[in-house]
């Protein structure tokens, strides 16, 4: 099994996963002399199972991670899965800097006028950047995950 159809298939489990949850909560209580759908104590086992399941499916995952390197980067695909979410975290903090200033029809007439001391189009130029970076770096873990087997 490749990485990204191991990745596919955590992403059915978890959803299965929630939908048993979802279930057992709602027959849990039942009409007094009356009989549920299904039994809360043998959802409650398929629970443990699918907990399990998915338990073992993420250390396979977790390990292949680590034992894998992305081509051309010189890192593990772990640690490129952790460089993508902070260019994602920085992208989304570089963003939001100016939100502030643009703000201008809700302006208090007493506020003083504030000037930034950033200059915009070079914070813009760096989002540009780390936009392409983040997309590249994507593509890198997204070809790795398909053409990498999962280790046992």
């Amino acid at each position: 099994m490749k990485l990204g159809e191991a990745l596919s298939a955590l992403k059915k489990e978890q959803s299965r996963l929630a939908r048993l949850i979802l279930l057992r909560k709602e027959n849990v209580y039942k009409e007094k002399g009356k009989q549920t759908k299904f039994n809360p104590a043998k959802l409650s086992e398929e629970i443990d199972k699918k907990l399990e399941e998915i338990r073992k499916l993420k250390l396979k995952i977790q390990k292949t991670n680590l034992n894998t390197d992305v081509a051309s980067e010189n890192i593990t695909l772990a640690e490129a899965i952790i460089k993508l979410n902070d260019l994602r975290s920085n992208i989304t903090n570089l963003t939001s800097l100016f939100e502030k200033k643009r703000d201008l029809f809700y302006r208090d007439k007493d506020e003083v006028e504030k000037i930034a001391q950033l200059d915009e189009l070079k914070i813009e130029d760096k989002i540009e950047k780390l936009e392409i970076e983040k997309a590249q770096l994507d593509n890198k873990i997204q070809i790795t995950n398909w053409t990498t087997k999962l280790i046992d």
